[in-house]
């Protein structure tokens, strides 16, 4: 397993297991499966990992890793929702204008003139405002 691989697996079960006990026994799980010990030592697991599909897998021999395998709605509803491996790295709001441009498509043109109009028009009314606030100062 390559290094960015772990370390990013390992900010991972930071965020879902925020509780230490927890994320130790599912450290504990992941290295049963990643090192074939274990309950994953069974010839017939080992043998079925690279030849069934990896959610059959996991129905036939998967109770052996329960942290692992959970399924409830913290995961969809709570603050792991939008969790992904790469990190937060559009986490901040600042240069919010180049992430909104960037996803325009050149096969839009009238869209992307509206855009650009639009946008011209907002930084004019704020210029003005700005230029009425000075005056009232």
């Amino acid at each position: 397993m390559d290094g960015e691989v772990s370390t990013e697996r390992i900010k991972c079960f930071r965020r879902i297991f925020s509780n230490e006990d927890e994320r130790i026994r599912a450290n504990d799980e992941f290295a049963n499966f990643s090192l074939k010990s274990g309950p994953f030592a069974d010839p017939d697991s080992i043998g079925s990992m690279y030849v069934t599909d990896p959610r059959k897998w996991c129905a036939c021999f998967g109770s052996n890793a329960p942290l692992l395998q959970r399924n409830s709605s913290q995961y969809y509803d709570e603050k792991t929702k939008l969790w992904d491996v790469g990190g937060d790295q559009f986490g901040s709001m600042e240069d919010v204008g180049v992430l909104e441009f960037a996803d325009l498509s050149l096969d839009e043109p009238e869209l992307e003139s509206v855009l650009f109009d639009e946008n011209a028009t907002t930084c004019m009314e704020k210029n003005e405002k700005d230029s009425e606030v000075e005056e009232m100062l």
